[in-house]
């Protein structure tokens, strides 16, 4: 019995496209992980790779979990496939963003339960900062960066970032917000209309600042 059930899922997520991709996705992010190593030298940084890619895992599991039940919305499985993937983007890091990570103090597995956006644009943060190349930022953060550099600014809130990042909503402004305010840039408000300060005297702010 429990195979004809199988089976009929099968036949049914063949019946739909998007289904079968995020299916394939699943996998593919499968044999990512299987092939992501967590050894380091450095006991930290070993510690949080084990973090990050438990958390990817735990991801799937969920999807495995989830995959299982009778009526679920493709949103539910593609959630928990995306989370993986962007997981595991963490344990990618460069050797020199990932001793960047190190050298400042950076909790990287504080982001393993944050957004996918949060943890792309923190990607691109921690890279560009490690590599002392702004070219590494995506577009929004560069045009923050400019405007951080040239005006010394003592205090920014969301709406401010979001329109320096020039969109349309304040999402991609409150995930710098986030990670910002984690690694100590900004000092983050309860409200997003209230001024956070930067802190200046912060080594990354420091770093983001002189590229």
């Amino acid at each position: 019995m429990k195979d004809l059930i199988k089976i009929a899922k099968t036949v049914a997520a063949n019946a739909n496209p998007r289904r079968e991709r995020i299916f394939e996705d699943a996998e593919q992010q499968k044999a990512r992980l299987d092939a992501l190593k967590t050894e380091s030298k450095n006991e930290k940084i070993q510690e949080a790779k084990i973090a990050i890619k438990n958390a990817a895992q735990q991801r799937l599991e969920n999807f495995e979990h989830k995959r299982q039940q009778e009526e679920i919305d493709d949103r539910d499985l593609s959630v928990e496939v995306t989370h993986a993937k962007y997981n595991a983007s963490l344990l990618e890091l460069d050797t020199q963003t990932m001793r960047y990570v190190l050298k400042r103090e950076i909790n990287l597995a504080d982001a393993v339960n944050k957004s996918r956006e949060y943890k792309k644009r923190l990607r691109h943060f921690l890279t560009a900062c490690a590599h002392k190349d702004a070219s590494k930022l995506d577009k929004a953060l560069a045009l923050l960066q400019t405007h951080m550099k040239s005006t010394q600014c003592a205090s920014l809130s969301v709406p401010e970032i979001q329109g320096i990042m020039q969109h349309a909503t304040p999402t991609q402004a409150s995930y710098f917000k986030n990670f910002a305010h984690a690694i100590g840039v900004v000092t983050a408000q309860r409200s997003n209309s209230a001024p956070m300060e930067v802190n200046k005297d912060n080594e990354v702010y420091q770093d983001f600042v002189s590229l």
